[in-house]
């Protein structure tokens, strides 16, 4: 039996016993009205009225309490229980020998004993009983035969009583296993459905996760799905290198990003009400994953919820150390080894991307080759190691040189090259004359590691579209420039057409 049918079980046994007390009220006014029920003498008429005005009370306290849903029927049954006793016996004396009501009392132990507890049963079963057989034993009439029925009927109402009482309590019990059994299967339902969800979030994080090996890209995602399956309301999490200190990735849910943890303490958010209870949750090599949450959430975490977050941490960092090993892939694959600039490649892909922009909004765009002066010299003269820790700070003198919008890059061996976007002949000139003063003053160590040399660079440009409408034009024009500086004495900037003189800064004049 379900619980839905326990309950509209009880609820047909009120409602009976409502109507049988409404009946015997309407069956107690009858009898009185019409002269049935024996009232010849003045006792007899003020006990009739007692048993109608008890009943009276105790059927409007019954349907006042129905209709206010203040209580239970079975708890207010108990209330009227000693008003019943006292009509129902006034009734079985007046009545006499005629035992007219002993199907009510027998009625009455029924409902009792469906209706309420094993014990409120027994004790209005015992009331029952006794209030039947003192109004008979009080009357005067009664013969010896009528002594054996009040005796029978007497063992009658206690053996119904036990044995509804008993059946009922056992059916009760079994209900109440019934529903312990539903609750244990719903439990366990609701466990396996959480333990589910908290698989397929694994293997969705997974998915996500290498579904890109770039991690910021999916962090954001892999954040809201632990946050979906813990049922958190504010979360954050944190990988971090242990050798550096740096914090590889983090992320939150339900709080403005934290700026910083301190591990294993608590970290005061002013976004969050309380404190952000931080932990552990994976330790492999350099890498660590700090857990943070509410206090109080954090103390309701399950077994099972931290193998999850375990798992999924686990999952982090192998995320995090492949997107650190893609960038540095990424980023060697684009950049020359020996001046940490870009590379011949990257360079190739900028020009095609700042070319295409140009003619996409008519901009100008301007290239620099820049080729060292005597370079050949510099190494014979100071050796190779002199050379290669002289071309790894070519990068940086460029660097100081030009804006940040310019792209400087390794053209091969020691010729580099500067996209300057947005930049006109005479815009590039200047930038280019910067250039070349600015090698001219950098002092480069010699093979003992003091700076005493100097080197000088020679410059090519050209401007699109004033000196080129492609991109294999603009490294044409700009490639015979630099070939027109070194033959006409290095050192100076040189553009298309212009005459081989050298260039004298007016800081130099």
């Amino acid at each position: 039996m379900t619980p839905d049918s326990s309950g509209n079980r009880m609820l047909g046994e009120e409602r009976m016993y409502l109507a049988l007390r409404l009946m015997m009220l309407v069956v107690g006014l009858g009898l009185f009205v019409t002269g049935l029920l024996p009232s010849t003498g003045v006792p007899q008429r003020n006990v009739a009225l007692l048993a109608l005005a008890l009943m009276l009370v105790g059927t409007v306290v019954m349907l006042v309490g129905a209709f206010a849903r203040s209580y239970r029927i079975s708890q207010m049954m108990l209330w009227v229980l000693p008003v019943d006793l006292v009509s129902l016996a006034a009734y079985t004396w007046l009545l006499g020998p005629r035992d007219a009501l002993v199907g009510v009392y027998a009625l009455l132990v029924i409902l009792y004993a469906m209706t309420a507890k094993r014990g409120v049963a027994l004790l209005a079963t015992i009331g029952l009983v006794c209030a039947y057989t003192t109004a008979h034993l009080v009357a005067s009439t009664q013969t010896p035969l009528d002594l054996v029925e009040v005796g029978v009927s007497m063992v009658a109402l206690l053996c119904i009583g036990l044995i509804v009482a008993n059946a009922v309590g056992r059916q009760r019990q079994r209900d109440a296993q019934v529903e312990e059994i539903l609750a244990d299967r719903e439990r366990m339902n609701e466990q396996l459905a959480r333990r589910l969800g908290e698989l397929q979030a694994v293997a969705r994080i997974t998915e996500i996760i290498h579904s890109s090996l770039d991690f910021d890209e999916v962090g954001e995602l892999v954040l809201d799905t632990i946050a979906k399956v813990i049922d958190f309301p504010s979360l954050a999490i944190f990988v971090i290198d242990k050798e550096t200190s740096e914090t590889l990735f983090s992320s939150s849910v339900g709080m403005p990003r934290p700026e910083g943890v301190v591990d294993g303490a608590t970290v005061d958010l002013d976004s969050v009400s309380g404190h952000l209870n931080c932990q552990r949750a994976f330790d492999h090599g350099s890498l660590m994953v700090l857990f943070c949450a509410n206090g109080e959430d954090m103390e309701r975490l399950t077994e099972e919820d931290r193998l999850v977050i375990y798992a999924l941490a686990s999952e982090l960092v192998v995320a995090v150390e492949n997107s650190r090993l893609y960038k540095l892939t990424r980023r060697l694959a684009v950049t020359d080894e020996l001046t940490g600039i870009a590379n011949y490649r990257y360079l190739q892909q900028r020009i095609d991307e700042e070319m295409s922009r140009a003619k996409r909004f008519g901009k100008d765009l301007s290239l620099l080759m820049i080729d060292t002066d005597d370079f050949k010299g510099f190494n014979d003269a100071y050796g190779h190691l002199a050379g290669d820790r002289a071309l790894s700070e070519f990068g940086g003198v460029l660097g100081r040189a030009v804006r940040d919008i310019d792209v400087i890059a390794r053209y091969g061996g020691e010729e580099f090259a500067v996209v300057l976007p947005e930049t006109d002949a005479a815009g590039a000139f200047v930038a280019a004359e910067k250039i070349r003063e600015a090698f001219s003053e950098h002092l480069f160590p010699d093979d003992t590691g003091a700076r005493t040399c100097t080197l000088t660079v020679s410059i090519g440009m050209a401007t699109y579209p004033t000196n080129a409408e492609s991109k294999d034009a603009l490294l044409r024009e700009s490639d015979d420039a630099l070939y027109r500086a070194k033959n006409s004495g290095k050192n100076r900037v040189c553009a298309p057409g212009q005459s081989p003189e050298p260039f004298i800064s007016p800081r130099r004049r």
